[in-house]
């Protein structure tokens, strides 16, 4: 015996089917936008310290899922491309806050262009409103799950 899917379920799937696929080909155009010099590890990193300024290494290092070592080897590379600006926090000298240079916002700024016009064209094949109707879902979603304290927050 075969049961009628609740809304509920039928969106949880719809959700499950799409996020991650959409979140794929996102980070996939993302990637493609950054320069040769800076390695995807890097990218998130950047991507994370604008999203968290004045951020530290250990957050860096949980988010890019490496070792303090590690994390503070790839934030020293991009101090020294200038993407990334080390300070020391003023309320712990041991403490090092992490914001973003011009420079490495520039390269995010560049790769999200990118990925917007892509977007663009994907979603230029649903008439205005389907793409309405997928904005006020998307927006409605982001408003659930930003809503649950148990959401996470996940980064590029």
């Amino acid at each position: 015996m075969s049961t009628v899917a609740s809304p509920e379920e039928e969106a949880a799937r719809a959700v499950l089917e799409a996020v991650p696929l959409a979140m794929r080909a996102i980070r996939a155009r993302m990637r493609e936008g950054r320069p040769e010099s800076i390695s995807v590890p890097q990218f998130r990193a950047l991507v994370y310290i604008r999203r968290h300024p004045g951020t530290d290494l250990s957050a860096v290092a949980d988010q890019v899922g490496t070792s303090l070592p590690a994390a503070s080897e790839l934030v020293a590379r991009l101090v020294r491309q200038q993407m990334v600006l080390r300070e020391t926090d003023p309320a712990s000298r041991r403490r090092i806050r992490l914001t973003l240079s011009h420079a490495g916002l520039a390269v995010l700024e560049t790769a999200e262009l990118r990925t917007t016009e892509w977007l663009e064209r994907v979603l230029g094949s649903l008439d205005e409103a389907r793409l309405a109707a997928l904005a006020d879902g998307l927006r409605a979603l982001r408003d659930v799950v930003a809503g649950d304290g148990r959401a996470a927050g996940g980064d590029a």
